[in-house]
């Protein structure tokens, strides 16, 4: 058998299995990575530059998602070179990270923001009492 089908053929299995997995963990039905990503997006300019795996980890979702979509759709072969055993790792190790609470959206869940606990100035307060 051909070194890119093997190589393919382990990446569509890992992603069919790490799309269901991430399903279960946010309690959607189906498209754990498309809703994974999603949640990642909403809260995009609150966490860029707080956590600095946010950009690259929304990138290798993306990536992973589209070379899915290409094998998926048959828009190319199996026997086609599509990318390395480094995405199966990656969802690996995103999937440890989930089990150990240390992923970007749980980080994100934990994270406290200042602007959401700020007490309202003199002004605001002032303005508040005529609205």
């Amino acid at each position: 058998m051909h070194k890119n089908r093997i190589t393919n053929e382990n990446f569509y299995d890992e992603y069919c299995f790490f799309d269901d997995y991430l399903a279960d963990y946010l309690n959607v039905d189906e498209n754990g990575v498309t809703e994974y990503i999603k949640r990642m997006k909403e809260a995009i300019y609150e966490v860029k530059d707080v956590l600095p795996e946010w950009m690259p980890s929304i990138a290798r979702f993306e990536k992973i998602k589209a070379r899915f979509e290409s094998l998926d759709n048959a828009q190319v072969s199996f026997d086609d070179f599509q990318g390395k055993d480094e995405d199966v790792v990656w969802m690996r190790i995103l999937m440890e990270k989930i089990e150990a609470g240390a992923d970007p959206l749980t980080k994100y869940s934990k994270l406290k923001f200042t602007f959401k606990k700020r007490k309202k100035s003199l002004l605001q307060r002032f303005f508040s009492l005529f609205s």
